[in-house]
């Protein structure tokens, strides 16, 4: 068996859960290795160029706008990347007694038309539930989405968001994101973080015991969150992903092989690539991506002669893929069932020489997943050992 070594490419740190739960830092132009909240491994992350375009991610004290009965305070609350230094994280209510609102507010421009996710890592405090609003953002509509701060979090009442997600963090931390799109003509919003007191009421009681803990706001381009990139006056640009091996001939069967990949999928997104080996095009190619309608494409080529496209519609989960090939026997599989496979004759037309992980031989369309694990093959495997290999 050989080892590989490849090729990583990121001109940015970046930011990633490790195995003792808090966001870590990783250098740049090296594998970002993630887990879970629980501890156990989630895969290697790769992602897409992303930017963080709002400002004092982590200071709510500046730049944000606070409403009337609302005071923004410092204080020592162990953040996700286990800062416990003094910092303006809590939003609460002024005491000035009745009811009402507690919020702060930013507003950023944006593109109009486009689709973009906001995120932010929320804690309870006086009360165990936030609101998220994307104020005017075609004009006249508000987006919102309620979120509960316990157990494993929850999501109550929303309204005129594309999507809401809510990810449980250790220290009772929970990253809460909404995805909306802008309005065509649009190219403002006002990014709203309201202290709740219920699932689905934001009027709470100005009593000095309405608050809660916040930090890491991102808003980004796209149509899920990306790993946390922090800002402090400007926006953050954090680099693509690009992981890959050239002049890689001698690992990959020239006429005879099988590719395999496992990999956690959070984000099923449009042409996001999982694995390839290929002549660096897409005519001599063996290849696992995501179609332009977002379901899972395991696709064969030699030339320009289509060998096998199976196209399987998936939902988040972990998952294992593998593509095996040789002369007139090409199959794919999938969690220990083969899903599909081709009699017609396989011959690629030049050497297959480029190995791509998590991203497309252009370098581009990265999975903005986890790869778990990943191997090649110089010969087709049997059925029975490809059925092992995935279950």
């Amino acid at each position: 068996m050989s080892t590989v070594i490849f090729d990583v490419v990121r001109a940015s740190t970046k930011y990633v859960v490790d195995e003792n739960g808090d966001l870590s830092q990783v250098a740049a132009n090296t594998p970002a290795f993630e887990y879970n909240a629980d501890g156990t491994y989630k895969g290697m992350s790769v992602e897409e160029q992303r930017e963080n375009i709002c400002l004092q991610s982590e200071d709510f004290s500046t730049t944000w706008l606070s409403g009337v009965n609302t005071t923004v305070s410092a204080v020592t609350e162990t953040t996700p990347d286990g800062d416990s230094t003094s910092k303006s994280v809590k939003i609460g209510d002024d005491n000035s007694t009745g009811t009402g609102s507690v919020v702060v507010r930013q507003d950023i421009t944006v593109t109009g038309g486009e689709t973009y996710t906001a995120s932010i890592f929320l804690k309870a405090d006086g009360l165990a539930f936030a609101r998220l609003s994307i104020d005017e953002y075609d004009g006249v509509t508000n987006g919102t989405q309620y979120f509960g701060l316990s157990g494993s979090g929850s999501l109550g009442t929303a309204s005129n968001l594309d999507d809401s997600k809510i990810e449980a963090y250790p220290n009772g931390w929970y990253r809460c994101s909404v995805t909306w799109t802008q309005g065509a003509a649009d190219t403002e919003f006002k990014f709203r973080i309201y202290v709740a007191n219920s699932i689905s009421s934001s009027t709470v009681d100005l009593d000095n015991t309405s608050s809660i803990f916040a930090w890491g706001v991102q808003v980004e381009l796209g149509a899920n969150s990306s790993s946390y990139i922090p800002t402090t006056t400007t926006s953050v640009t954090r680099n693509a992903d690009q992981i890959s091996k050239t002049s890689a001939s001698t690992y990959v069967g020239q006429t005879a092989g099988t590719v395999y990949v496992e990999a956690t999928i959070d984000n099923i997104i449009a042409n996001a690539n999982m694995i390839s080996v290929s002549d660096g095009t897409d005519d001599n190619i063996v290849r696992i991506t995501f179609n332009a309608n977002a379901d899972m494409r395991m696709y064969v080529k030699g030339g320009t002669t289509s060998i096998i496209n199976d196209v399987e519609t998936i939902v988040a989960g972990t998952y294992k893929f593998a593509i095996v090939y040789s002369g007139s026997d090409t199959r794919v599989y999938r969690d220990g069932v083969q899903l599909s496979s081709s009699t017609t004759s396989l011959t690629f037309t030049s050497s297959v020489d480029e190995i791509d992980i998590g991203q497309s031989f252009a370098g581009t369309g990265q999975s903005n997943n986890w790869i778990r694990a990943f191997a090649f093959y110089k010969r087709a495997l049997t059925d029975t050992e490809a059925i092992a290999l995935t279950s």
